[in-house]
């Protein structure tokens, strides 16, 4: 079902829905990069409540659950990282634009998360790697919160926010651009839900055979 849904709805994003009366082609990277974002910080958000549940209860299947939220959403995150300059080169000119702080805020969230996926690698006790799993994943959640309100508190060039879909013929304004985009989210969250559940599988076996 997951791969049914993004086949139609990358059908819909790449050739169904009119170019951006903006930014023309291009734009159609939109359809993928801010839903692989969106889905990341969905993942990231169950990764931190179950996080907390695990420093409240010390229950291991709490924090089996957390690894699998957070390995998942890594995967999304460093997607977003691939879409984005390439959707960036056309438009800016550069790739990387490293005056934009929702750019480098969400590089910052990018590592944390990384450094928590090789702490959980190296840490060979599991109670001390979930005890500080928890902790890193809560500060980096809260820099996931920054990388959201970035473009409200600096007013961030590269990334104006939803202002940019609200003239006729652009974006989320066109019903038609609407609908794909919001498929395209539908279908990004069916396979996040494959992965994530491959995942704790996973995670559950491991932790089985290192009981």
């Amino acid at each position: 079902m997951a791969f049914v849904a993004i086949a139609v709805s990358t059908y819909a994003a790449l050739l169904a829905v009119p170019a951006d009366a903006v930014q023309g082609n291009v734009q159609r990277i939109f359809y993928f990069h801010v839903p692989l974002a969106w889905v990341s910080f969905l993942a990231f958000i169950g990764g931190t409540v179950s996080g907390v549940l695990y420093l409240i209860t010390r229950n291991l299947a709490h924090d089996v659950r957390a690894v699998a939220f957070v390995k998942t959403g890594w995967a999304f995150t460093s997607t977003v990282l691939v879409t984005g300059p390439l959707w960036a080169r056309p438009v800016w000119g550069v790739f990387w634009n490293w005056g934009d702080e929702r750019l480098l805020s969400f590089f910052v969230m990018w590592l944390l998360y990384s450094a928590y996926l090789l702490l959980r690698a190296t840490i060979a006790d599991r109670q001390k790697a979930a005890r500080i799993g928890a902790v890193l994943s809560i500060l980096a959640l809260a820099n996931a919160v920054l990388v959201v309100t970035a473009i409200y508190i600096w007013k961030t060039v590269s990334h104006p926010g939803p202002v940019l879909f609200r003239a006729e013929g652009t974006g989320l304004a066109n019903p038609a651009m609407r609908l794909a985009f919001w498929s395209m989210f539908c279908s990004f969250m069916l396979l996040f839900i494959v992965i994530f559940l491959a995942q704790l599988t996973l995670e559950e076996v491991e932790v089985k055979d290192h009981a």
